[in-house]
């Protein structure tokens, strides 16, 4: 016989089995897999309209910077270099009490993803139990002579329980819950967007009203000062009562208009407090409106909102969980598969309890499955598919959206920055008229009350542009807040759970 032993043919068969069964459960995973739906977006974003100016009016030609895409992944707000700017960014981000709610409803379903992984291994159980038995003495079978009706049993003992995923079934719930879990992770990305959105749009509000209130208080100086003029006018008969009349309803009209600033400013003042998470107060300013920088917009590609719009991807994970879901309904025509095993000792007496004589333990296998349901298991897989369409259906309308937002938000940035232009070349007409109304009536060609005209008529054009470049300043945070800003929260305290789930204890 050769020294050589054959190997016996089971023995040789056993590793490909293994590889066979191993194939097997794998590609036994109910229910299709998940592929992304197809979306038609533009390879370019809508170039700006050429428009005609009249004649004798110069064309606004005037267009915003443009900077890397890489801007939407930094501080974009820090770009406007205002230190106090930053710090409510940052108290927004810690205090909001709709983040803190975001967080922690992020942590919910994260608790419920390992809950759902734990499906998928073995259950241990301990138990122990002391019972009091009392048997009739009156059955039609008496108890043996001599027997004790009443018994202690003493028992203790370890089990094990674990459903074998042969269908997937389990998989797929995991699958499900990790994508509901991600889900929820990008509702709350979309929420710290949008509440950082906010508190830079109304801060520079604030800095607009800021200023706006400054001029109106110039323009009710200049009311009172024609209001005296025609006053001493009239006292010497050289006006009638008329126009004096007249200034003092306009003068009273600026202080009215004064009051409102004054209110809108408070009113957002405490709508902001709101936002830091803090109780209605006075928000303290750094610089100016005009002294704000303007960084440029980032110079991405339609295709960039996929990978950057939280509610984008917010939309893709509810996609993938409702097309998990329909594995989870079609493993219902198909057998569970569990083993349980049990070890322990039970004794009528306490002291024997733990002799290898009061030793009890069984092991076994379950094969439990639906013969008929009546249509119920049809109806769910028929439910799951009808909602894996609707996810897929909203998924392509949140990206018509977001096309649709970030042209607008592109829009009305270009037209702003015309606007500004255009603005700046009235202002600047404006001033020239005032002073050379100071001139003819330094040379005594006409009355100051001209020169007071003209200088509320600068005062409105100042107004005007103080509003064009606050436009500004809020179509640009519209246009990363569209764009998705996704700029790293991950050092924020209100930082979520990553999409990892914590392991098993």
């Amino acid at each position: 016989m050769s020294p050589w032993r054959r190997t016996p043919p089971v023995e040789r068969r056993l590793p490909a089995l293994g590889l066979a069964v191993c194939g097997l459960l794998a590609a036994c995973t109910m229910g299709p897999d998940y592929r992304p739906p197809e979306v038609q977006v533009p390879g370019r974003w809508q170039p700006p309209p050429v428009s005609s100016p009249l004649p004798a009016a110069p064309a606004a030609t005037v267009a915003p910077p443009l900077g890397p895409v890489e801007l939407l992944d930094t501080a974009w707000w820090a770009a406007f270099g205002d230190p106090k700017l930053d710090a409510l960014i940052r108290v927004a981000l810690e205090e909001n009490k709709d983040l803190r709610i975001a967080a922690l409803r992020v942590e919910q379903y994260n608790a419920q993803l390992q809950v759902a992984q734990a499906e998928g291994g073995p259950q241990a159980f301990g138990r122990a139990q002391r019972t009091r038995d009392a048997v009739s003495q009156n059955r039609f079978i008496p108890l043996v002579a001599g027997a004790y009706p009443v018994g202690n049993v003493y028992e203790i003992g370890v089990g094990v329980t674990w459903e074998i995923d042969f269908w997937g079934r389990v998989r797929r719930a995991n699958e499900s819950a990790l994508a509901d879990m991600l889900a929820t992770e990008e509702d709350r990305r979309a929420l710290v967007l949008s509440v950082v959105a906010n508190v830079a749009s109304s801060y520079v509000m604030l800095l607009g009203l800021d200023r706006e209130l400054e001029l109106h208080r110039l323009n009710a100086a200049s009311r009172h000062e024609s209001l005296q003029l025609l006053g001493k006018k009239l006292e010497g008969g050289g006006v009638g009562e008329q126009p004096y009349l007249m200034a003092k309803a306009e003068y009273e009209d600026a202080l009215a208009e004064l009051t409102v600033k004054e209110a809108d400013i408070t009113v957002l003042e405490h709508a902001l407090s709101t936002l830091l998470g803090r109780a209605p107060g006075r928000i303290e300013r750094g610089r100016t409106l005009a002294a704000l920088n303007l960084p440029p917009i980032p110079a991405g590609l339609p295709a960039d909102l996929l990978v950057q719009r939280p509610d984008l991807r917010k939309a893709e994970q509810e996609l993938v969980s409702a097309n998990a879901r329909i594995g989870i309904a079609k493993a219902q025509y198909l057998p569970a598969i569990g083993l349980t095993a049990q070890y322990g000792f039970a004794s009528a007496e306490l002291n024997t309890l733990l002799q290898s004589s009061s030793n009890v333990s069984s092991f076994g296998a379950t094969l439990l499955g639906p013969i008929f349901t009546s249509g119920r298991v049809a109806g769910q897989v028929r439910e799951a598919e009808a909602i894996q369409q609707q996810k897929a259906m909203a998924y392509l309308l949140s990206v018509q959206t977001a096309l649709r937002e970030v042209e607008d938000a592109l829009a009305q940035h270009r037209q702003t920055w015309q606007r500004s232009a255009i603005r700046a070349r009235q202002l600047e007409a404006l001033q020239a008229h005032g002073r050379s109304a100071l001139k003819r009536y330094e040379g005594g060609r006409s009355n100051y009350l001209d020169v007071l005209d003209a200088y509320r008529s600068t005062y409105a054009g100042e107004i005007q542009q103080n509003q064009t470049r606050l436009d500004q300043y809020i179509a640009l945070i519209s246009v990363y807040k569209a764009m998705g800003g996704g700029w790293s929260v991950s050092d924020s305290p209100l930082a979520a759970p990553t999409a990892k789930a914590k392991t098993n204890e």
